[in-house]
């Protein structure tokens, strides 16, 4: 196996994403930083059209998922399904708006963007792309992905990225 099976697109603001570090990656990975001050919805779908991966990852900068949630990730890519799906909230990060967040996402299965989000690119593209953002960065792309196909279940929290961790 010599392809790409997942793409990790980590979203951000070009200041922000000049603090961050693109986390290690293996041969079947590929990870890149997007900046989104311009126009998000045409930059997002130029990156997606370009990545290698058949999985595409959306994650907020300074995450990353576990490692086995990436194998996870692979599996389905490999499988070659369409699939999405997002990540649990993060239980040791406590506080208000995150529990409305865990209500909303429960209530309208849309999740946050500190959860990120997954989904194959053959199913990006069936529903047309992502859509006008607007308010909620994943409300509009979760509607059409969710018109085709139910989501995942819910994998592990992302961990969110400390100085002691390894980077490429």
């Amino acid at each position: 196996m010599s392809q790409e099976l997942v793409t990790y697109i980590t979203l951000g603001s070009k200041v922000r994403l000049s603090k961050v570090k693109k986390f290690k990656v293996d041969e079947h990975e590929e990870c890149i930083h997007l900046n989104y001050e311009s126009s998000i919805e045409q930059s997002l779908d130029e990156a997606i059209t370009e990545a290698k991966g058949g999985l595409i990852v959306l994650l907020p900068p300074s995450s990353f998922p576990s490692i086995e949630s990436r194998e996870i990730l692979k599996k389905i890519s490999l499988v070659n399904v369409s699939a999405w799906g997002w990540f649990k909230h993060n239980s040791k990060r406590k506080n208000i708006a995150q529990n409305i967040g865990k209500i909303t996402t429960f209530i309208s299965g849309v999740p946050s963007l500190e959860q990120g989000l997954y989904f194959s690119r053959r199913l990006y593209f069936s529903v047309g792309g992502l859509g006008m953002i607007g308010n909620s960065p994943f409300s509009e792309i979760s509607k059409r992905l969710q018109s085709r196909l139910d989501p995942q279940k819910p994998l592990s929290p992302l961990s969110i990225r400390t100085k002691n961790l390894k980077l490429e």
